[in-house]
């Protein structure tokens, strides 16, 4: 373990500043420090804790003993901070108090009664001893920590003689010492795809990456001429603004060098065959929740869907926030520029890995079939940190007519299953046919006559059922088919009850033929024509206009309408 030398930070305060302010930023994942520059008003380190208090850090670099004249400047430095109206402060200084500076110090309460702890030299080596790190960039302690470092490089030259627990030993080891290069920085290494190492490096603490930055500057070239250069330049610059990820290829980038700490190493040209950019997204926790609407004119939403954005990305004058819909059929960014009250929406279909529910689905098809060019598209958000509201007229359509079309499809489709009590899955799979069955399916239950053409039809009569030719004696008859419909989509099946067929046909030709056939013990086919104007029509029998019933499809509608008229728990007919 490497020893603070204190007496040698009583002489550089901007170490000592550096080194306490880094401890506490680890101990307290709230704290903030001050650049005390332009000076920091009483207020070296500060944080609003869990309850919203504010607490602030005095840091002050005396050692040994604390005289009048460092009395004098603590009390100073407590009379600015007591501009701010902190709930707490405290003190930190390298010193082990006496009886009389702890007297000192608890009399500082009578005038300032947010006086709260004296943290000394007791309290620093205790914290510091389990950060390392922050020591030995700090201080550059020598003996212990150089012998550490000759320890480890003799071992990576013997052989691994103890196989594999010898390996993890040895990586684990390689690994603690990486996180020890830089109190800025943590180093972390993973195999490349095309081979070799990977190595990553990361703030240890973003709120305090401006104190030691890593710049890479260089000369970006992009062709206005080229429309793919322009679209890439494009991404870029809404990249770097807004935060996210963007990849630049090698022949657009022109003299690169990187400047970084000095303990990572890194420093100096920089040759790049490619750039990725890829900006850290927090995640957002909890997610926040948010409604997105397509407006009509009466200002009323003509349709909604629930959104929650799980992660954030911040760029130089913006943010990014990534979320979807709750049934993840779609995958919206949403960029916010700072300060500007400007916002863009990007709304794209993902493959989602199990097909929703129509009902599930549906408004979020509604909401991209209505999002035509002149809409207004509303962006509600349900937490106080953020605007409510955020409004735009649309500029050109997110979906085309074929899409619009798949949406009415679908609100059918959950029409269909409501209206049956079943309940299944989207097919994954739909043809033309699956398409008017669902719209004819949906029309049926909604009590419309189906018209199924004008015919001619074909009647296969048997000779077992020749007295049926007896029908078709008069110049016009009615003909009137029963039968149980299902609508069989992709495996899965909706009953949606008796259907009736009906129509009016003329005396049927042939129909001397057909009873010689018939009487010859041979099946005929009777051709029967329409009157014109006339058509077949195909109803659900709750529907069908009762003169056309005869009295056994009479009989079962009844016993039908009084089952479902029937109160919960009494017995049916």
């Amino acid at each position: 373990m490497v020893m603070v030398r204190w007496e040698d930070l009583q002489q550089d305060e901007k170490r000592y500043a550096a080194l306490v302010s880094m401890l506490l930023l680890r101990l307290r994942p709230r704290a903030r420090p001050v650049e005390g520059a332009g000076g920091d008003g009483g207020k070296d380190v500060y944080e609003y804790d869990e309850d919203n208090q504010l607490i602030i850090y005095e840091l002050k670099s005396f050692t040994g003993r604390l005289t009048r004249g460092r009395r004098s400047q603590v009390e100073k430095s407590l009379m600015t901070a007591a501009q701010h109206q902190p709930d707490a402060w405290d003190l930190v200084v390298p010193v082990h108090p006496t009886a009389g500076e702890w007297s000192w110090f608890d009399g500082l309460r009578k005038d300032y009664p947010f006086v709260r702890e004296l943290c000394g030299l007791v309290w620093l080596n205790e914290k510091l001893a389990l950060h390392d790190d922050l020591v030995r960039a700090s201080v550059q302690g020598p003996d212990g920590y150089l012998l550490d470092r000759i320890r480890d490089a003799r071992a990576e030259r013997d052989v691994l003689l103890g196989g594999v627990p010898d390996l993890a030993q040895r990586y684990e080891t390689l690994m603690r010492r990486a996180s020890e290069i830089s109190p800025h920085y943590g180093l972390t290494v993973s195999h490349a795809e095309g081979g070799g190492s990977e190595i990553a490096i990361a703030s240890k603490d973003p709120r305090t990456s401006d104190s030691a930055p890593i710049l890479v500057e260089g000369e970006l070239v992009f062709s206005e001429d080229d429309p793919a250069g322009a679209e890439l330049r494009s991404r870029y610059e809404r990249a770097v603004t807004y935060g996210g990820d963007v990849d630049l290829p090698g022949a657009h980038l022109r003299g690169f060098r990187i400047s970084a700490p000095a303990e990572l190493g890194i420093s100096g040209p920089l040759p790049l065959y490619e750039m990725r950019i890829r900006s850290h997204r927090e995640l957002l926790v909890p997610a926040l929740c948010a409604q997105l609407s397509v407006v009509g004119a009466s200002g009323l939403p003509l349709q909604s869907v629930p959104l929650r954005f799980y992660e954030r990305s911040r760029g130089a004058r913006g943010a990014t926030l990534f979320g979807s819909d709750v049934a993840g059929l779609i995958e919206v960014q949403l960029r916010l520029a700072t300060g500007a009250g400007t916002w863009q929406v990007d709304v794209t279909f993902s493959e989602p890995r199990e097909y929703p529910t129509p009902a599930t689905a549906l408004p979020v098809l509604q909401v991209m079939a209505h999002a035509r060019a002149g809409a207004v598209v509303r962006l509600a958000f349900h937490a106080y940190e953020m605007p409510s509201t955020l409004e735009s007229i649309l500029d050109g359509d997110w979906t085309n007519d074929d899409f619009r079309t798949w949406a009415s499809l679908c609100a059918d489709l959950r029409f269909i299953q409501e209206a049956t009590n079943t309940s299944f899955p989207i097919p994954t799979q739909m043809s033309g046919t699956d398409a008017s069955g669902i719209r004819q399916a949906a029309r049926l239950l909604r009590g419309e006559a189906v018209s199924l053409g004008k015919g001619p039809l074909t009647l296969s009569v048997k000779p077992d059922r020749a007295a049926a030719l007896d029908v078709f004696s008069a110049s016009q008859q009615r003909l009137v088919l029963a039968r149980e419909i299902t609508l069989q989509l992709d495996g899965w099946s909706a009953a949606l009850g008796t259907c009736v067929e009906y129509c009016v046909v003329e005396r049927p030709s042939r129909l001397a033929h057909v009873r010689e056939e018939v009487a010859a013990g041979r099946s005929a086919s009777l051709r029967l024509d329409l009157p014109h104007g006339e058509r077949v029509y195909r109803q659900l029998l709750a529907h069908v206009p009762a003169g056309w019933l005869p009295p056994e499809l009479a009989a079962q509608r009844e016993t039908h309408a009084a089952e479902l008229s029937a109160p919960s728990g009494e017995p049916r007919p």
